[in-house]
């Protein structure tokens, strides 16, 4: 079975809560803090999603959205693990900071959860998006999920190719423009 991991193997989950920030390291040598996201993270959010590429946007919410609602941002900006949890990467920007990426997973089976992952485009084939994936996989299984699931549009090729390195099973969805994503985690591998 194939481990998921990054870099920085700071732990989130320290004592069953969610711990401090880690920082990941990205190929080019760029650096993302990765932290849960907090209510206060409302409009950064939100202007994140703005920012993304019609593509990205679509990819991510497979629909044209601009913008997020404001039920879909209270949602986006709580965390409850271990059935819930959503991080955002931040990175440096002149005295402040902005979010370059988020990444979530909700519980939707007894045993399941199921991710979402989206990259600002200038942020994108930098291994970010792996390394996101990684930590949510890491995090998930040491909450005790057996597995993980999603969807993906059948015309994202890098989402596909990157699902392809985690070997994970693609089959059919329920819309044939989409495939499901389906990672069985191991916990009994998990780093200590």
């Amino acid at each position: 079975m194939t481990q998921f991991s990054s870099p920085a193997q700071a732990d989130l989950t320290a004592g069953g809560g969610v711990a401090p920030a880690r920082t990941l390291r990205l190929k080019d040598g760029r650096a993302v803090v990765l932290r849960v996201v907090e209510s206060g993270d409302a409009s950064a959010v939100q202007q994140f999603v703005r920012s993304l590429s019609d593509r990205s946007r679509r990819n991510r919410f497979f629909s044209m959205v601009r913008e997020l609602s404001t039920d879909q941002l209270h949602r986006v900006t709580r965390s409850r693990p271990p059935g819930e949890l959503v991080l955002v990467g931040e990175a440096a920007e002149g005295v402040g900071s902005c979010i370059v990426a988020m990444a979530q997973y909700a519980a939707c089976e007894p045993s399941e959860v199921e991710f979402a992952v989206v990259v600002d485009d200038a942020w994108q084939r930098q291994g970010l998006g792996m390394q996101l994936i990684g930590v949510l996989a890491e995090y998930a299984a040491r909450a005790g999920f057996g597995a993980y699931t999603g969807c993906v549009l059948t015309d994202n090729w890098p989402m596909l190719a990157l699902l392809d390195r985690l070997d994970c099973e693609l089959v059919a969805a329920d819309d044939p423009c989409a495939l499901r994503v389906i990672k069985r985690l191991d916990t009994h591998t998990l780093p200590v």
